[in-house]
């Protein structure tokens, strides 16, 4: 079993953001609307956003040109993908749902409202920095997918891979 040691890492100090957001920063959003207001706006547009993201994965027509056999190592990285940024999108209305419970609560369960700032501070953080993942795994996706039509044509017209990466070189 490998373990990249990067993404623990990216895991832990992205947990230890969080945490600490939420415990510091719960005063500083208590009865600040607009602060409330801009979080419920960028987590709503991440998630719209993460949407179609997910729409677009999961279309077939994006399988690779060539083999049953390479569509599907295609749909098993496809399907990989589509739960993380599923739970991704779960953990945007968590946030979200948090900061709407919050609001309704608001001066009357004042303690329970203090835990759910915290809460919504906690995952809001933590799910902003995972997202700053997104662009980076969109464009793997597509030099993949551009890689996958290149190598599809080559083999159409009789080319090697190490042939054409040879000629390239010189």
């Amino acid at each position: 079993m490998n373990i990249d040691w990067w993404k623990v890492l990216l895991a832990l100090l992205s947990l230890v953001l969080a945490i600490l957001s939420a415990r510091f920063g719960q005063p500083l959003i208590h009865g600040n609307e607009q602060a409330i207001d801009v979080l419920t706006t960028v987590f709503s547009i991440l998630a719209g956003f993460l949407i179609a993201i997910i729409a677009i994965l999961g279309d077939p027509v994006l399988l690779p040109p060539g083999t049953w056999r390479a569509a599907e190592m295609q749909r098993k990285k496809s399907i990989g993908r589509l739960k993380v940024h599923k739970w991704l999108f779960l953990l945007y209305l968590v946030t979200l749902a948090m900061v709407f419970t919050a609001h309704l609560l608001g001066q009357r369960y004042p303690t329970i409202t203090i835990w759910l700032e915290r809460g919504y501070l906690f995952f809001g953080v933590l799910v902003f920095i995972l997202s700053m993942r997104l662009p980076g795994a969109l464009m793997k996706l597509q030099e993949e997918r551009i890689d996958g039509i290149i190598e599809h044509r080559r083999e159409e017209d009789g080319i090697k891979k190490q042939h054409t990466e040879q000629s390239l070189k010189k």
